[in-house]
């Protein structure tokens, strides 16, 4: 047991360090506001569109409503760690470029306190900054240069969360969740056939940190002798976020540089959900709202919500001999308006959802597996439309870690 926990400790911890400092997009969406915020949740969810709200499982982990954790068997642990690829094509009225990413996506354990409580720690991505621009403007008489846009971060969310039955059907949840990160920008312009001239370089980069309260409650009903229904509901509180911004500016021979300090508060968000199920199915839907256009830190903001939809299908849990049986199918889609907007035009981004959950013989540890294909942006009014490929990828460990054994 010992020895679990030890290696637990030291897969966070590692996890932590090189979770934060990978590049996991290359958006120039990302320059605006706190960066591209991502679609959250584990491959599970994901697989189904991103519902979230009224899903509950008792060998997965739910961060996005904690009310969920109740579920979780109680002399269970589950260990959750999960990567991310993406292959996105940017694509304007002129030009057309593809980028691959690949990261750590996330890493999360849940636990039981006692029967009607029970706990989960993680950290996950909230948004992400990545672009590298390169612009050559067409300007005759004017010696050759060419601008070019930099910018990396993004903010990650480490969350420390208690769910507690209240009644056989009710349950309600809280995470702590504290925001921190660093969103980095560089503006350059080069004049790349005159040794003698020196780039221009314009830095800023915003450090920000703060927390939120998410709570949530679950009511969870048997339907007859074979169904389910988990309605779910969530409302993130968030306090004071700070933000330190530095300033440099260089032209290869002196450099003036500034900082400056304050708060601004983050938007509350609302969300409802879900979900009816019985031994081979279950659906679910979802829908969020988040009040952007409040926020003055930042420009191009709006409100912001999603529809999340989801389906997921396994032939016979029950079966002795066939595996593929025991394999959950997923199928979702979604709709998100972002908070963002650019030249009069609302940034949405929408598309469809794949999964598989693969078990492993004798055991409650899965391989998830999910892929969405997607579609943000628009080329309307000169910007730029990005179509997509994002594969999450995560094993749920399970195990029964509480359980005192007896000889006779």
């Amino acid at each position: 047991m010992k020895i679990k926990k030890l290696l637990l400790i030291t897969i966070i911890l590692f996890g932590f360090k090189i979770g934060l400092g990978q590049k996991n997009t290359f958006s120039p969406y990302s320059r605006y506001g706190i960066g591209e915020v991502v679609q959250q949740g584990y491959a599970t969810n994901l697989g189904m569109g991103g519902i979230a709200r009224g899903f509950r499982k008792n060998n997965t982990l739910n961060y996005l409503n904690p009310a969920s954790y109740t579920a979780q068997d109680t002399n269970s642990f589950i260990f959750d760690v999960g990567l991310t690829g993406n292959l996105s094509s940017f694509q304007t009225e002129t030009n057309n470029q593809s980028r691959k990413t690949v990261a750590l996506d996330h890493i999360a354990i849940g636990f039981p306190v006692i029967r009607w409580w029970k706990s989960s720690i993680g950290i996950a991505p909230y948004s992400h900054v990545g672009y590298d621009i390169q612009i050559t403007p067409q300007t005759p008489d004017v010696e050759e240069h060419y601008y070019r846009y930099q910018g990396n971060g993004g903010l990650r969310q480490f969350y420390i969360g208690n769910a507690f039955e209240l009644a056989p059907s009710l349950s309600i949840g809280l995470n702590y969740s504290y925001l921190f990160g660093s969103l980095s920008y560089n503006n350059i312009v080069i004049w790349p056939n005159d040794d003698n001239s020196k780039n221009l370089i314009y830095s800023e980069e915003k450090i920000l940190s703060g927390s939120v309260f998410n709570l949530g409650a679950q009511y969870h009903k048997k339907i007859g002798e074979n169904y389910d229904l988990t309605l779910g509901v969530t409302y993130d509180i968030p306090l004071n976020m700070s933000i330190e911004e530095n300033y440099a500016y260089t032209n290869g021979l002196d450099t003036i540089s500034d900082e400056s300090s304050h708060n601004f508060r983050f938007p509350e968000k609302v969300g409802v959900g879900f979900s009816f199920q019985s031994n081979k199915f279950l659906f679910g839907a979802d829908f969020s709202y988040q009040d952007w256009s409040t926020v003055d830190e930042f420009k191009y903001l709006q409100n912001s919500y999603s529809i999340n939809t989801g389906f997921e299908y396994t032939p016979d849990r029950q079966a002795l001999r066939s595996y593929w049986k025991h394999i959950n199918y997923r199928i979702g889609g979604f709709y998100n308006q972002s908070y963002l907007k650019m030249k009069g035009e609302p940034i949405k981004n929408y598309g469809i959802t794949f999964g598989l959950g693969l078990p492993i013989k004798y055991q409650k540890t899965r391989f998830n597996i999910s892929c969405q294909l997607g579609k943000r942006g628009t080329i309307e009014n000169n910007l730029i439309e990005t179509n997509y490929a994002t594969i999450n990828f995560n094993i749920t460990f399970f195990d029964f870690w509480f359980l005192q054994q007896k000889y006779q």
